[in-house]
Formats: C-alpha cells, sequence, structure tokens
C-alpha cells in the first residue's frame, strides 16, 4: 500500500527524520500517488501508469487530492527525500527524479481547497487520531510504534524525538496492558459470577467482547488482513499499541454496567453470525 509519514510541518525536516528504509521506498511511492492524482483529475499524461493499487478510497490518495497545499507539501516531501536518497548514500542521481520534475511542472489547477487539511488516517491506525489532536504527534507514535523498528540513519542522527516517545509508548503499553488483565481476569467475572442472567464469565470471553468491539468486527478476522501490524499465532495483546490498549479499557470499564455487556456482547456474537 502507498503511503507517507507526516513527521513534521516543514517537509525538509520530515524527511531527514525519516529512517533510511523509508527514505528511497516513499520518495518512489510519493510520485506514484501524485502521477495517479494527476490521472484522476486532469488530461495529462504523467510519467508513471495508474498504479492499482492506489484506490481513490486510500487515506493518502484522499488528503494529496484534497488541497492544493496538500499536494505542494508531499510534492516538497519527495523533493527533499530525493535529496536525502544522495546525502545519505553518496548518489548523484536517482531514477525517479524524471517524473518528480515533471510533476513539479504540472501541478493541477482545480483542487476542493487551497490551503492544508488535516491528515487522513488508514483504517488500521484512525484511533491515534482520537487520542491525538494533533496530527504531527499522531504521526510520529505510529512511526516509533509500527513504521520503524531496528533501523537506522545513515548520515544523521536518530530523530530528537524518537527515544522519548518509544519509551512512553513502551512503559503506557505496559501499564495498560496490566490494568486490561486486571478488568478481564479479576474484575469483570467478580462483578458477574453469580448473576444467573449472564452467560459471560470467562476471562477469554470479556476479552472477545473487547477486541471484536474494538475493532467492529470479528477480531481474528481483522488481524489478518493487516499481517504487517499482527501475528496470528501470538497473543494479541502483546501486540496492541498502548492507544489500542487503552481504548480496550474504555471498553472494559462500559461492561462493568449490565446494559452495555448485554448491548457489546449481542455485537460481538452479531460480528461472529451468532445472532
Amino acid at each position: 500500500m502507498v503511503n507517507f509519514f507526516y513527521l513534521d510541518k516543514n517537509p525538509e525536516k520530515c524527511a531527514k527524520y525519516y529512517c533510511d528504509k523509508h527514505v528511497n521506498k516513499i520518495f518512489i511511492e510519493i510520485c506514484q500517488l501524485l502521477c495517479n492524482v494527476i490521472h484522476h483529475n486532469t488530461n495529462l499524461i504523467p510519467p508513471y501508469k495508474k498504479c492499482k493499487n492506489i484506490n481513490i478510497n486510500l487515506a493518502p490518495y484522499k488528503w494529496a487530492e484534497e488541497s492544493k497545499s496538500n499536494y505542494i507539501y508531499l510534492l516538497n516531501l519527495a523533493d527533499n527525500l530525493c535529496k536525502e536518497y544522495k546525502f545519505r548514500y553518496n548518489k548523484k542521481t536517482h531514477k525517479s527524479e524524471v517524473a518528480l520534475d515533471w510533476l513539479k511542472n504540472n501541478i493541477p489547477k482545480k483542487f476542493k481547497y487551497k490551503n492544508r487539511t488535516k491528515l487522513k488516517y488508514t483504517k488500521n491506525i484512525e484511533l491515534f487520531k482520537k487520542y491525538f489532536k494533533n496530527d504531527i504527534i499522531a504521526s510520529r507514535y505510529i512511526y516509533v510504534i509500527y513504521k520503524c523498528k531496528n533501523d537506522k540513519w545513515t548520515n544523521r542522527n536518530q530523530p530528537e524525538w524518537y527515544e522519548e516517545m518509544f519509551l512512553k509508548s513502551k512503559n503506557k503499553k505496559f501499564l495498560f496492558k496490566k490494568q486490561l488483565i486486571e478488568a478481564v481476569k479479576i474484575k469483570l467475572p467478580e462483578k458477574y459470577k453469580t448473576n444467573k442472567n449472564v452467560k459471560v464469565k470467562r476471562y477469554h470471553s470479556f476479552l472477545r467482547i473487547i477486541y471484536d468491539n474494538l475493532f467492529n468486527e470479528k477480531w481474528d478476522n481483522y488481524i489478518k488482513k493487516y499481517k504487517n501490524m499482527y501475528d496470528t499465532k501470538k497473543s494479541l495483546i502483546n501486540q496492541l499499541s498502548f492507544v489500542h490498549l487503552n481504548e480496550c479499557l474504555v471498553i472494559s470499564k462500559k461492561l462493568l454496567i449490565l446494559d452495555n455487556l448485554i448491548e457489546l456482547n449481542n455485537n460481538s456474537l452479531k460480528f461472529r453470525k451468532k445472532i
């Protein structure tokens, strides 16, 4: 899937924050993304053919197409990623520079908006938008948690915010996981153990309800769609980000109210086609 990482409002700084594995990859993908915007909104023929992997409903595409400022930001980000590629790997040229130069000279004239708009998030990470109003902060946490593990920054220092965010996310994950385990193994079973009208008694059943309502579908079906984020052979609770674990805690607190338990369990059973 074509993507980019909105790590700073300044595209030059943003490019410098990218770890090595993304500098070349995202540069090319942005060129492909912007060429698709050209294909869908003009009569021009850009250097890259229409990419089938870039659906018009894809969040990065929708954001690029939404405003002129969004589009130009990505154009400038691609330009700076090209410079980063040359700087980090001591290269004089890049094969996608021809496409980039063409895009610079053929900016579409019509956009819905002029100014930069709020970032659009893909479904697998849209929960971060709920917890962070600042798109830069949200994007940096997403980058630290999912996108840039065990990588390096050749000829650059690691971003100054990276280590602090990494430690914060790690500590919050540990705390929220501990609280969630306590909720599903102690608090909820204790709450309903004597209620004969409640069939949900065991901790894994409470987790099922929480996970299904977290993802708004049968949770094990959901994670199969995001193999770059989840391993179906490993325990899900150990793979969730602190943001997702926090949302699980919110749902677990709702389950302490009987009406909510009935409603959310019914949601889960509907997702599983059992009612």
